[in-house]
C-alpha cells in the first residue's frame, strides 16, 4: 500500500512539474539569438559600427516601438560587419497571443535605413529606404543585410520621420549615431522654408 502511495505521489509530483514548466514557458517565451553581417551593398565590403535594432511585440496587440508589448535590444556591428543578439525571454500577458516575429532596423549614417516589419507568418523581406525594388530575404541566423549608400536629393527629412515613426525616438544608440543626419534635415526644412518664403514675396 505504501509503495503503491509513493508510486501515486511521483507520478502526481512529475505532473505537477511538467504544468508549471509548460505554463512558465507559455508565460515568458524565449526569443532564441539572431545573427547576421552588414554589407556595402556596392562594394560587399563589411560596415563596422552599424546600429542594429531588433524589437518584439505579441500578437494581437498594436505595433508600437516606442511602447514595446515585449522588448528591444540594440548592439552594433563589429569590425567584420557582424552582430549577434542573445536569447530574449519576455512575460507574455495573457490578454496577448505568442510572439510576433522581431522588427528589424539597421542604420548607419550616411547610408539608407534598412527596416523590416514584425510579421506574423508574412514575407521575410528586409526594404532599403529609397530603394523600393532592393528587398532582401531575411533569416534570423547568419542574415545578411546589404545597406545601400545614400541617394544624394533624398530628403533628410522624411528619413528621419521614418525612423521615428518605428523607433518612437528611443534607443541609445541609435540617437546618437542619428545626431548628423538630424542636424541635415533641419537645415533641409529651413531651406525649405527661406524658399516658400521667398516664393510668397516674389508673388505680392
Amino acid at each position: 500500500m505504501k509503495k503503491r502511495n509513493i508510486k501515486i505521489l511521483v507520478i502526481i509530483a512529475a505532473v505537477t512539474i511538467v504544468c508549471v514548466y509548460i505554463v512558465y514557458r507559455l508565460r515568458f517565451p524565449c526569443t532564441g539569438s539572431r545573427s547576421g553581417q552588414v554589407i556595402h551593398a556596392v562594394t560587399g565590403q563589411p560596415i563596422q559600427g552599424a546600429v542594429v535594432n531588433y524589437a518584439w511585440k505579441f500578437v494581437g496587440s498594436p505595433w508600437f516601438y516606442h511602447k514595446p508589448v515585449a522588448g528591444v535590444y540594440e548592439t552594433t556591428t563589429d569590425k567584420a560587419g557582424r552582430y549577434f543578439i542573445p536569447s530574449q525571454r519576455f512575460k507574455r500577458k495573457f490578454l496577448f497571443g505568442p510572439l510576433k516575429s522581431e522588427a528589424v532596423l539597421i542604420y548607419k549614417n550616411n547610408y539608407a535605413v534598412y527596416r523590416r516589419a514584425g510579421e506574423y507568418g508574412g514575407p521575410r523581406l528586409g526594404r532599403s529606404f529609397g530603394y523600393p525594388g532592393k528587398g532582401q530575404k531575411y533569416r534570423k541566423k547568419n542574415n545578411l543585410v546589404k545597406l545601400y549608400p545614400w541617394k544624394e536629393g533624398q530628403s533628410h527629412d522624411q528619413h528621419i520621420s521614418l525612423i521615428d515613426a518605428l523607433t518612437g525616438g528611443t534607443g541609445e544608440l541609435l540617437q546618437k549615431e542619428l545626431e548628423e543626419e538630424r542636424e541635415r534635415a533641419r537645415e533641409e526644412r529651413l531651406a525649405e522654408r527661406r524658399e516658400k518664403s521667398l516664393s510668397i514675396r516674389g508673388q505680392k
